[in-house]
């Protein structure tokens, strides 16, 4: 029997707001290897980074959280009683997105989404999960700041999906291993 790819996932196995995802066309934009690996290049402007954070704090259960190690940007938590996903769909609880000054986001997905997300050109594995690996998962992403309307809607479909996966839900569906 072959092995299944994120390409050819049953359809209930991944999460809405990644169905259908776009390849992005845009050459990836190069990671500072320093902490908090900043964006070096194509950061977002600041209306996209507004439209984000406007966007991102009206999801369900969404509330203002520290972000980690005192990282640049906002955090964006998740209400005590919301946050049942894996302890990987956490940044740093209950932070669960850092929405960085450069427009980019550290957030977590589950292995499968996140491989397709990155196989799709719109994040890679944050740099201090390889450097460090072990103490941060390797589903720890950064998806890259949006530089038009188009990409910023993606952005937050990514975003969705973490907040699902920090919610230990796929909206009815309660995802394995949570705290459901």
């Amino acid at each position: 029997m072959a092995r299944s790819t994120p390409a050819d996932l049953p359809v209930w196995m991944l999460a809405p707001s990644l169905r259908r995802l776009a390849h992005r066309t845009a050459p990836r934009p190069r990671l500072s290897p320093k902490w908090p690996c900043l964006q070096e290049e194509a950061q977002a402007t600041s209306e996209i980074v507004d439209a984000m954070a406007d966007a991102l704090g009206k999801l369900p259960g969404v509330i203002p959280a520290d972000t980690p190690l005192n990282a640049p940007g906002l955090g964006f938590g998740l209400e005590e009683e919301l946050a049942r996903g894996q302890p990987e769909a956490f940044v740093s609880a209950p932070c669960w997105v850092n929405l960085r000054p450069d427009g980019s986001m550290h957030l977590g997905l589950r292995p499968e989404w996140a491989q397709k997300v990155v196989n799709h050109g719109w994040a890679t594995i944050h740099p201090f999960a390889r450097y460090m690996a072990g103490a941060v998962p390797p589903q720890s992403l950064v998806v890259f700041a949006p530089q038009s309307r188009a990409e910023l809607s993606i952005a937050l479909r990514i975003a969705e999906a973490a907040h699902g996966y920090a919610m230990g839900r796929i909206g009815d569906v309660i995802l394995p291993d949570t705290r459901w």
